[in-house]
This record gives C-alpha cells, structure tokens and sequence, in this order.
C-alpha cells in the first residue's frame, strides 16, 4: 500500500485514510465518529521525534531520554512513493516511541490503526498502549496476547474485554493494516479490511487515569513489567482515532 502526501492543509485527511486503506468501516448509527487524535507516520528517517500530523501536538519521543538511547527503535528506509522518502521504525522489544497523556488520546470511544511487520514478536507484546495499571493491562490496547496474534482490548478500570484474536498467522513477514475499534456497545478488530471473528459485546466506559501514568506507546507498554511487553518488529504509521458518542447520533 503506498501513502500520498499532497499540501500540509490536507495531509492528515489524506494520510489517515492511505493507513486506513480500506479497513476503515462506518461508526453505528447511535454513535457520531469525531476527529483524528493522533498520525504517526515514522516518515522521519532519522532523530529522536516522531511528528504527529493530526496537528494535536501529541509529539513521540523515541527511546526513554531526548537523546539517543538503546530504548531508541531503529529507522528503517521504505522504497520510495514519487519524490518521497517512506521509513519505518523496527522494535527488538525492549524499545518504544512515547507520547504524553493528552485528552486527544483517550477518547469516550476509541480506533486505533497500524501497519506492522513481523515474523513472530512472541506472547504478550504490544503494538500499542494508553496507560498502564501495573503489569496487567492498559486504558486500550493493540497487543499479541498469550497465543501471540493479535488482539485489541479496551479496560473499564475493572474488566478487560477483548476482541476476536487474529492469530499468529499474521506474523508471516509481510506488512499489514489493522484496527481495533471500540464503539461503546462492542469491540473489534480488522486485518487488512477482513473483520476477524465476530464483535465482541462491551456496553462499557474506558478507564483513563490509571495509577502507573497515562503516556501513550507504540511498541511498548508503560507498566513496571518485570520482563519486556514491546513488540518484536516494524510499524510502518499508527494512529488514534475518536471519538464516539453513545449519546449521539449522525444527524
């Protein structure tokens, strides 16, 4: 899949739907789909920052300092679209790009999309993460779970609910789009524009404000984790979606 990139007024409209690609499915009819909370492109090809182009100021800081460190995940060059360089960042697992709590990023109902490439990043590693609540889970999640395929999960402070996992098939090397997606009354998840399982019924409210901090990861999670929880490969673009309104309806 190739992005496009055209002038900085339509740059996030256009790059959110080139990740998207055509996973993106409409919101229920109760439910009204708000903004872009954050784009990551990894479109960079060098330094310490990851530009979020949802014009939300929601910054990624590679690695745990302002300067290099070995939490820094390695850029990787991407063949060329046109006139522009593409990259990516690979994660060994004990990497991450972080971004700081900001309302942007916890929405009433929330999507979350990625590009990932891996051949196999092991159980329980994270393509991303909002907020940590010890070593147990996050506000949401995008993660391989213990079977090591993929999951998205949303947490109400108490119960975590998860999606249908898309097994460890994904993991064959090869680059693909998913998306997790909460809409309030259920939980989902796409690879590639296919629905995997069934929703999964969660008539719940996120839980923000978790008591080990509410920074936003890719790669990673930010819970006191004994062993490393980040993910063993490359994401190509990430972004947060919002919001939901159960309330609301598209009239």
């Amino acid at each position: 899949m190739s992005r496009v990139r055209r002038t900085l007024t339509s740059a996030v409209a256009l790059a959110t739907a080139a990740l998207l690609g055509t996973v993106l499915a409409a919101p229920p009819a109760s439910a009204r789909a708000g903004g872009v909370g954050g784009l990551w492109l990894f479109d960079e090809g060098s330094g310490q920052v990851a530009y979020d182009l949802s014009f939300n100021g929601n910054r990624g800081q590679l690695g745990t300092t302002a300067g290099a460190d070995a939490a820094d995940p390695t850029w990787v060059s991407l063949p060329r679209f046109l006139f522009f360089k593409q990259s990516a960042l690979r994660f060994n697992g004990a990497q991450s790009v972080r971004m700081a709590d900001a309302p942007s990023l916890e929405p009433d109902g929330v999507t979350v999309l990625a590009r990932v490439r891996s051949t196999g990043p092991g159980a329980f590693r994270y393509v991303m993460s909002k907020g940590a609540f010890q070593c147990e889970n996050a506000s949401y999640g995008l993660f391989t779970g213990g079977d090591g395929g993929l999951v998205f999960y949303v947490s109400d402070g108490t119960t975590v609910f998860r999606s249908a996992d898309a097994g460890a098939g994904i993991w064959d090397g090869a680059w693909h789009t998913v998306m997790g997606a909460f809409d309030g009354q259920s939980i989902r998840l796409w690879v590639d524009g296919r629905q995997v399982g069934t929703p999964v019924p969660a008539a719940v409210d996120v839980y923000y404000g978790m008591p080990n901090g509410d920074d936003f990861y890719v790669g990673d999670y930010g819970g006191p984790c004994a062993s490393p929880l980040g993910f063993v490969g490359d994401i190509d673009g990430a972004a947060v979606l919002g919001r939901y309104d159960r309330t609301a309806s598209l009239g």
